[in-house]
């Protein structure tokens, strides 16, 4: 990622609103496009309250904390990411990034789109379906501290992508980390069994308790709540820039009204209209830092009824002004 704080607006957590697909999906912005990866380097005090909006997208997503610690939700889990530790999000999970204390973590973050790389057939049927099984774990927690083993592997490929990030070799650095990258996944994934979200994984692999008991990754994973809680947040994130109730959030998900709250409640730990307000709020930074809008129209086009709101709201989220941020981010 790259160093400075106005290029660190995706991945972690936050997906760039106005880059969703109707189905809430992410339209990821590729590095290298021939090799369909991202990588860059942020840090959570970039995002409103210290979280991004929960997303998904069909790239595996990987997540070094460099400094500081931070916890991914994914799937209805829970895990926190000490310093120094990584983590792998499959494709198509439902997944954010957030501080559960309040303190600042740097992070590394990549994105590759495993099924556009340009492997061959066999390739891709021996080495890259396997991993991407509907029994395939949500997430890996990755720990490489042994200086050894799958873990260090994954952690190592990161790294070198990221420092080749600017040269001239870059896209043979990215392919090269993707390929370590995936053979070190399938030497995970062969320790394993179908369907076991239980015990550790070996090489300083390992799956997360949840409320200190072992969750099916499966079974979280068709839930009703989890199933209702992914079209709620496709439906907004569709749908920030129009006026939008309980009601109708609760109707996208099938659900009842007070059904629909703790289903935020308990997954997102804020309400379906505190969501709402972020994912509107992470579109007008945007707005505000690529383009010359008034105040007045970008929170008319983020949903805001007026622009006296939309500034009360923002100064008390982000601590600035929105005009003083666009001058802070455009310098």
């Amino acid at each position: 990622m790259a160093a400075h704080n106005s290029d660190i607006q995706q991945e972690i957590a936050g997906p760039d609103p106005a880059r969703l697909r109707v189905d809430g999906s992410e339209r990821v912005r590729y590095d290298y496009p021939t090799f369909f990866s991202y990588i860059r380097e942020g840090r959570l005090s970039s995002y409103p309250h210290m979280r991004a909006e929960c997303h998904w997208h069909d790239d595996w997503e990987f997540l070094i904390a460099r400094r500081g610690h931070l916890t991914y939700f994914v799937d209805g889990e829970r895990v926190r990411i000490e310093e120094g530790q990584g983590i792998f999000v499959n494709a198509r999970r439902l997944h954010y990034g957030y501080s559960e204390d309040g303190t600042d973590c740097e992070f590394l973050c990549a994105l590759m789109n495993q099924m556009r790389v340009g492997a061959t057939k066999d390739v891709l049927e021996r080495f890259i379906l396997p991993i991407v099984g509907t029994d395939r774990p949500p997430y890996l927690l990755l720990d490489g501290s042994d200086g050894y083993g799958y873990a260090h592997t994954v952690l190592e490929s990161l790294d070198a992508m990221a420092t080749a990030r600017d040269e001239y070799d870059a896209p043979l650095a990215v392919l090269s980390g993707f390929y370590s990258i995936t053979r070190a996944l399938n030497g995970i994934m062969e320790t394993r069994t179908p369907n076991d979200a239980s015990g550790d994984i070996a090489n300083g692999i390992t799956t997360v308790k949840s409320d200190d008991r072992r969750v099916s990754a499966t079974h979280c994973r068709i839930s009703s709540r989890l199933t209702a809680l992914t079209a709620m947040v496709d439906f907004i994130q569709a749908s920030y820039a129009c006026p939008l109730a309980l009601d109708t959030i609760a109707a996208a998900g099938s659900v009842s009204r007070s059904t629909c709250s703790a289903i935020f409640r308990d997954y997102l730990h804020q309400s379906p209209i505190d969501y709402v307000t972020d994912v509107r709020l992470r579109a007008a930074t945007e707005l505000l830092k690529t383009t010359d809008l008034s105040v007045s129209a970008v929170a008319a086009r983020c949903g805001f009824n007026s622009a006296n709101y939309f500034t009360r709201v923002f100064r008390a989220t982000l601590n600035v002004a929105p005009l003083a941020y666009r001058k802070r981010r455009q310098q």
